[in-house]
């Protein structure tokens, strides 16, 4: 899964296996949320006055790749958002009703660079200088129906901490898996309201 495989390049980045036999060891990483992006919930969007059902057509990408496995993780969550938006009458990855709308999302994560150099400049001194590395997220959504269709672009932000570095002020600590889900969570409810915000659900 797509969680699982950013927390092994990054406990990676803090192995001193490389470095020196007697470190057997990998330094602790803590992964924190970029607060950018707002808050949404349901009560945040515009009623629909007509609902229609929703197709909705979802990829996780890496560094511009599909990733077929990180989309089968992060599916669900895409999907339990878009039904608990209110939004649509129903929400399926499959061919619906002949009115029902497409609703296509990509995230796609675009690691930082320079972590490679970071977690080796950590690992050299035994955790003691501590870095940061971070993960971004770029999605992409539209969705069409009657011939019109409505785009938004929003982008989002894992920092992990590894070693001894500081935590990003005022952020919360949590595991590398929770972080992720968060900004998926977070990325499929602002592009729901950036969407509604332009009336694409009319």
């Amino acid at each position: 899964m797509e969680f699982q495989r950013l927390a092994r390049r990054l406990r990676a980045l803090a192995c001193m296996l490389l470095v020196s036999s007697m470190l057997t060891g990998c330094l602790a990483t803590k992964a924190y949320v970029d607060p950018a992006l707002p808050k949404v919930a349901r009560n945040d969007l515009t009623a629909v006055a007509q609902p229609r059902p929703v197709q909705v057509l979802f990829e996780f990408h890496s560094k511009g790749n599909a990733n077929a496995q990180a989309t089968a993780m992060a599916q669900p969550r895409v999907m339990n958002v878009v039904s608990a938006s209110g939004l649509f009458t129903s929400a399926s990855a499959q061919a619906g009703a002949p009115d029902a709308g497409v609703l296509k999302i990509i995230i796609d994560n675009v690691p930082g660079d320079g972590a490679v150099a970071k977690g080796v400049g950590t690992g050299l001194t035994f955790g003691l200088a501590g870095s940061q590395v971070t993960d971004g997220y770029v999605c992409t959504v539209s969705y069409s129906r009657d011939g019109r269709t409505t785009e938004t672009v929003l982008k989002h932000a894992i920092y992990s901490t590894i070693g001894n570095h500081s935590a990003p002020q005022g952020l919360q600590p949590m595991t590398l898996q929770d972080a992720v889900y968060q900004v998926i969570d977070q990325l499929t409810w602002n592009a729901l309201k950036q969407l509604d915000d332009k009336h694409a659900f009319e």
